[in-house]
């Protein structure tokens, strides 16, 4: 029987099974992993009587297709109510399936639907069947409970956002719930398009340049020099639309995010894995009644220990630091087998030395290639991320943007709502910063800068007032991101910076600022 066959017999009765057991308060199986247990039935069945003589096939003598076939058989045999009340006493706890009963239901319906068996071949058909459902349901139940532990953890470890790489001194520990303080930010497509300058003796020629996934286009050149030819990559602007809908605006399941330090991008692959550990997957344009599973991977935390592979480091990093030992084996494969887990690999910045990063981008190919069904989403900082890591057409290619001013006006909103049990105390507090960000565009510049508005709004919340000169306001920002915010990214932690401490630090970053500020082209 081929793969097709048996998801047309599994599918229908697993859902009425999912049914049942969910009306009667069972929520450790759904429709997905029965289907699997029934599949997994019947490929042990046709697996057994491979090694057995055709003669003593069950079906040896009947038809496979029509009104009489055996799919059609299988499917009456299976959606039998009795045979249903059989296979539903292991998913709500009522006992072991009686053998027996599904043996006469299955004479009694062969004999009504004209089906010829080899009657001594059917008890160990029936037992071969029960046995590998049995075992693939207990599994997939266990599966269920340790995916609803490992949510809790997951809610714990990346909910609670703790201010403690900001240095900005507060009256108490600041702890908020990330889903509470969060803000979609937009993205926006990196689209490269192909020129080819060229120029005849004397008249310059019409250049026409390919974009990629777009119509393709032509413009004159202004000016060419003769008997030249270029070919260069340009950044044509492509589509903005909010992070929450790169799963849904695209053929391509596959992304990689490039953001500036403080855009946003660790917090909203934070923001990714909550929405499933809390199971609002349609929050991100994925399908609801799926089972998903999210897999963060810091990457600085894998690189820490290359001689793991990734799924080696994933399930290394759950029983470690999530507390949770008792996770069955082949938990997280169990979803990556199936495509059903989002895969999000943050930070491929954060490893400093340029041969281990390509050795991590290979580590990381190599694990997308093999689990190749299901979405991912890499994120890198700009500088030192190289376009030939992914391919950008598998891998289409995202920038974070920054905040304009609604999204300013709702991180204040959801922040200060977080901060106050009295309404209109927070309004007060917001209204107030965002007089002094509407008094001075420079700081206001600033805070379209995630991470900067969160440390701007930390500020106005313990001393009341923004500093009147930027300088004092840059100082300090300049402080969180050199030394508090790379402190906890442990960035700083490499043998050419040890001998390094903050006024050596800012010293060369005073160096280079103004090295880059005296280049035409103003950047590095």
């Amino acid at each position: 029987m081929d793969l097709l066959s048996i998801a047309k017999i599994a599918s229908p009765i697993a859902g009425t099974l999912a049914n049942i057991a969910a009306q009667k308060g069972f929520q450790f199986i759904n429709k997905t992993d029965i289907q699997k247990a029934i599949e997994s039935g019947i490929k042990a069945v046709e697996k057994e009587e491979e090694q057995l003589p055709i003669q003593q096939h069950l079906f040896y003598s009947a038809r496979k297709d029509g009104l009489s076939g055996t799919d059609r058989f299988l499917n009456h045999y299976f959606s039998n109510p009795g045979v249903l009340a059989e296979l539903e006493k292991l998913l709500t706890n009522e006992g072991n399936l009686n053998i027996q009963t599904l043996t006469e239901i299955f004479k009694k319906e062969a004999k009504a639907k004209k089906i010829k068996l080899t009657e001594s071949s059917l008890p160990n058909w029936i037992e071969t069947f029960v046995n590998a459902f049995v075992q693939n349901t207990t599994t997939y139940i266990k599966f269920q409970v340790a995916k609803e532990d490992y949510f809790k953890q997951l809610n714990t470890w990346f909910n609670h956002v703790i201010f403690a790489g900001i240095n900005v001194a507060t009256q108490e520990e600041e702890r908020k719930k990330l889903v509470d303080i969060f803000v979609m930010p937009e993205v926006k497509e990196e689209v490269y398009a192909k020129i080819i300058f060229t120029s005849g003796h004397s008249d310059y020629d019409k250049t026409t340049f390919v974009k990629e996934e777009a119509s393709k286009q032509d413009f004159l050149l202004a000016e060419i020099p003769e008997q030249l030819e270029k070919r260069a990559l340009i950044n044509i602007s492509g589509r903005k639309f909010l992070a929450s809908q790169l799963l849904s605006e695209n053929k391509s399941q596959k992304f990689v995010i490039l953001g500036g330090p403080g855009s946003g991008k660790t917090t909203l692959m934070s923001y990714f894995a909550l929405m499933l550990a809390q199971k609002q997957s349609q929050v991100l344009g994925l399908d609801s009644d799926r089972d998903w599973l999210p897999i963060l991977i810091r990457i600085r935390d894998f690189v820490k220990n290359l001689d793991k592979t990734i799924p080696e480091h994933i399930r290394a990093f759950a029983e470690t630091n999530m507390a949770l030992q008792d996770l069955p084996t082949g938990f997280f494969e169990h979803w990556l087998e199936d495509g059903r887990a989002l895969i999000l690999l943050d930070g491929l910045d954060e490893v400093a030395e340029e041969g281990k990063r390509y050795d991590v981008v290979k580590r990381i190919q190599a694990f997308l290639g093999k689990f190749d069904k299901n979405p991912a989403i890499i994120t890198s900082r700009p500088v030192g991320y190289r376009r030939d890591f992914f391919n950008t057409a598998e891998f289409p290619h995202y920038q974070m943007q920054s905040f304009d001013d609604d999204k300013i006006s709702v991180f204040l909103d959801n922040w200060y709502k977080s901060r106050f049990a009295d309404p209109q105390q927070g309004q007060r507090w917001k209204e107030s910063l965002q007089r002094a960000l509407g008094e001075n565009d420079r700081i206001k510049l600033l805070a379209r800068n995630p991470l900067l508005l969160t440390i701007i709004a930390l500020i106005h919340r313990y001393q009341a007032v923004l500093p009147k000169q930027r300088n004092k306001l840059d100082e300090k920002a300049v402080e969180t991101l050199l030394v508090s915010w790379d402190e906890i990214k442990e960035l700083s932690n490499h043998q050419q910076l040890k001998h390094l401490d903050i006024d050596d630090l800012k010293r060369l970053m005073e160096l280079l600022a103004y090295w880059v500020h005296t280049k035409d082209y103003g950047v590095i």
